[in-house]
């Protein structure tokens, strides 16, 4: 989790500036798939003045969690870091008015399976946004939809 929050520090101070400075339009997307939605989902949440939009499918929310056939990724060690990584823990005990501000001007896109093992994590961070007043749509799709081709299917849908 260090790692990730190097990673992290990297794209919020070389990236998205060097992007900025190259294509100045101010509307940013955070964009991804499986283990890149939870990507795009994390940064976006956590840094909400930098995005318009998230675009999340199939994502999973609590990395620290087991789920169906994952394991949980920190080996049963959590500290404050994977607290602050992790969507399904943080957001219920936000409280910050400027950063809820920001999540509420954002468009908020999350896509998942019906059979998806990483569901209940969608349904739960779902459940946390709106309790935050925090508008946003979540779509169902039959099946596991946990592939390539559905996630092409779904971004000419939700990007």
């Amino acid at each position: 989790m260090r790692r990730h929050s190097q990673y992290e520090q990297y794209i919020l101070n070389e990236v998205l500036p060097l992007s900025r400075l190259k294509n100045p339009q101010p509307f940013m997307i955070s964009h991804g798939c499986s283990l890149g939605a939870y990507h795009a989902l994390n940064i976006a949440l956590r840094h909400p003045q930098w995005f318009g939009k998230v675009a999340a499918f199939s994502g999973r929310y609590n990395l620290s969690e087991p789920v169906a056939e994952f394991r949980g990724l920190f080996d049963d060690y959590y500290d404050e870091e994977i607290y602050y990584h992790s969507p399904n823990h943080f957001l219920p005990n936000l409280n910050d008015g400027a950063i809820l501000d920001h999540l509420r001007r954002m468009q908020i896109v999350m896509t998942i399976g019906t059979e998806d093992p990483f569901l209940h994590s969608n349904l739960n961070l779902s459940e946390t946004l709106w309790a935050k007043n925090v508008s946003h749509e979540l779509y169902l799709w039959d099946g596991r939809a946990h592939q390539a081709d559905d996630w092409q299917k779904m971004v000419q849908l939700y990007l």
